[in-house]
């Protein structure tokens, strides 16, 4: 059974009113909880679904938590006493303080940072728990979490140039909708009306462009149902085996599919060069750099890589009989991995698939924009062609 988050309010023994939200799988277990720890309940309720929660870009939010905790540390404040600064109340208290409140006290109650933060319903990526787990055990908290804060900031700014680039296209593809349902809507059904109150003999392609015509609003309204429905499924429900698949999908369309290897590629090499840098064996960083990908392709390399790894085999035959990783990049890490220059050359390689993927999506939007140009312009004419040819008819028959 999953366990949910429950927020509870109740009294201790010595009287004073507490509030607080644990995980559990009902209210009765939670209610033994607090009972075992000393507190009498008043009122225990599943936490609702914020959609604040749902919509936030995570990366934002955890480049801001270290970014923060970063420069507390810095000053020399202990982390308990910079987790207290960070949960001191303003005012109304907002959703990520009480995130923060949790793993306050979870550090309170002895445990690390990395799993305090694992902990929460909505922990941040394996990536950031490995490189806070690794700035623990050697030390350099405050320098790691800088270099998360770093690292999350210009995955989030990649993030933005996409969506920038991908904003005319979708524009276009938006006109191309609009003038469809345009069409559908005010100018097909004036002329179905004329050539049936004329009762003109209609070519099939006038009969099948007034059917669709008919029938478009209606499937457009249902397929956005279904995206929207599909979208909120997967951020409530976390359908991460119908995420995948829509993933791996995307991997066959024509030069999309390139795209997303490739930014999937530059992510692996990136992670595993900062997880490396930092101290963590090889294998441990593999392990920890497959919970990030998102193609079935780079997952079934990294389980390769896992296996030569713990084998004893040098990375690179495995690198070299893949068809997805760039045969001068294999090279590279070859000579990298004689000089134990590995963590090194992957970030190295990283700024270089990086340069690469920003070529290639500017192609990509590049093509794509014309593209939807024709493909407005051919259904505007084909429209056009499928009602001129019954007036042309029309015309000749009167004369």
């Amino acid at each position: 059974m999953s366990k949910h988050w429950f927020l509870w309010r109740a009294v201790n023994a010595q009287g004073a009113l507490k509030t607080g939200r644990w995980l559990g799988n009902n209210t009765f277990e939670v209610q033994k909880l607090l009972k075992k720890e000393g507190y009498f309940p008043v009122i225990i309720k599943p936490q609702k679904i914020c959609l604040r929660g749902l919509l936030q870009r995570s990366g934002i939010k955890w480049s801001r938590f270290a970014r923060h905790l970063y420069s507390l540390l810095e000053a020399g404040i202990p982390l308990l006493q910079a987790l207290e600064i960070m949960t001191s109340p303003r005012g109304n208290v907002s959703f990520e303080q009480k995130q923060w409140l949790n793993v306050k006290d979870s550090v309170l109650a002895g445990c690390d940072l990395s799993e305090a933060l694992q902990q929460l319903k909505s922990p941040p990526s394996s990536y950031v728990l490995a490189m806070i787990k690794a700035g623990e055990h050697s030390g350099s908290l405050a320098k790691i979490l800088n270099e998360v804060a770093v690292e999350l900031e210009q995955d989030d700014a990649f993030r933005q140039k996409i969506r920038t680039a991908l904003t005319y296209p979708s524009l276009l593809l938006l006109a191309v909708l609009l003038v469809l349902c345009g069409l559908s809507l005010g100018v097909l059904p004036m002329y179905e009306r004329l050539f049936a109150s004329m009762d003109v003999e209609l070519p099939v392609l006038t009969k099948v462009i007034f059917v669709v015509g008919r029938k478009l609003p209606v499937i457009l309204q249902v397929t956005a149902a279904l995206l929207i429905a599909v979208l909120l499924s997967s951020k409530v429900w976390k359908l991460n085996r119908w995420q995948q698949y829509l993933k791996g999908k995307v991997r066959y369309l024509p030069y999309l599919g390139k795209v997303y290897l490739l930014k999937d590629l530059v992510q692996f090499t990136n992670i595993l060069g900062r997880l490396l840098m930092t101290g963590i064996p090889l294998l441990e960083g593999l392990r920890l750099t497959s919970g990030t990908l998102q193609t079935s392709e780079m997952l079934t390399l990294t389980e390769l890589l896992m296996q030569s790894v713990k084998q004893g085999n040098p990375i690179v035959d495995v690198l070299s009989a893949s068809k997805i990783f760039p045969k001068e990049k294999t090279e590279m890490i070859a000579i990298a991995e004689e000089a134990g220059q590995l963590d090194k050359m992957f970030s190295h390689i990283s700024q270089l698939l990086r340069t690469d993927l920003e070529y290639q999506l500017k192609q990509f939007t590049q093509l794509l924009g014309p593209a939807l140009i024709l493909i407005l312009a051919g259904l505007i004419g084909l429209v056009a062609g499928g009602v001129m040819v019954p007036i042309f008819n029309l015309s000749s028959y009167l004369e």
